[in-house]
């Protein structure tokens, strides 16, 4: 496997590489495996992306699957169409994504737009944020269709269904609907209109 890096503007063709840089500008029509792929660029792929660190510092745009055993964001990243999986997750940027993220382990203090989050752990913390790319969205909040994991911490976030069975709902939530199997707690600032299940308020 060799290494790769875009500096200025550049296409790559699909195939496996060891270390994959985007420093610059660059444009990728087929599928893409490697050990570590870091875009500090502007990046667009149109095939899926394999790696086992996958760090957007820049902006990159996916349009098939993500697989990865540890994603870094502090860019944004977008994926269009294909699902997003990994063992850990984590974003002090901004996410969007069409299709479902999957992972064990997804800590937040950035911006997710999603259809479906699912895994063990999952912590959005929209409000601790202050980096310059998220203060340029600070406008919005989280956005996130359905919510399932073990446990859940969220702040800052609109949700259509929250299922879990540890979950704290912090500052600035609305929430429709909200299943719940272990500990409640729910911040008095924010809004759960219909919660169900057996849970002991914490």
């Amino acid at each position: 496997m060799q290494d790769y890096s875009v500096e200025g503007i550049g296409k790559l063709s699909g195939g496996e590489y060891r270390n994959l840089r985007v420093e610059g500008v660059g444009e990728c029509t087929d599928d893409i495996k490697a050990e570590d792929i870091r875009v500090e660029g502007v990046f667009n792929c149109s095939g899926s992306l394999e790696a086992g660190y996958f760090s957007c510092e820049g902006v990159a745009e996916i349009r098939s699957d993500i697989r990865a055993k540890r994603l870094d964001v502090e860019g944004v990243l977008t994926s269009r169409g294909g699902k997003i999986e990994a063992d850990e997750i984590y974003c002090e940027g901004v996410i969007k994504a069409n299709g479902e993220i999957s992972a064990e382990v997804l800590r937040a203090e950035g911006c997710i737009n999603a259809s479906e989050i699912v895994g063990d752990r999952i912590t959005i913390n929209y409000h601790r944020t202050w980096t310059k790319i998220i203060r340029m969205c600070r406008r919005e909040r989280s956005n996130i269709r359905v919510i399932e994991a073990t446990s859940i911490e969220l702040s800052g976030v609109t949700a259509d269904t929250v299922n879990g069975k540890d979950v704290i709902i912090g500052p600035d939530c609305i929430i429709q609907n909200l299943d719940c199997s272990g500990t409640l707690s729910i911040d008095g600032s924010s809004q759960v209109y219909n919660i169900t299940g057996t849970y002991t308020r914490a």
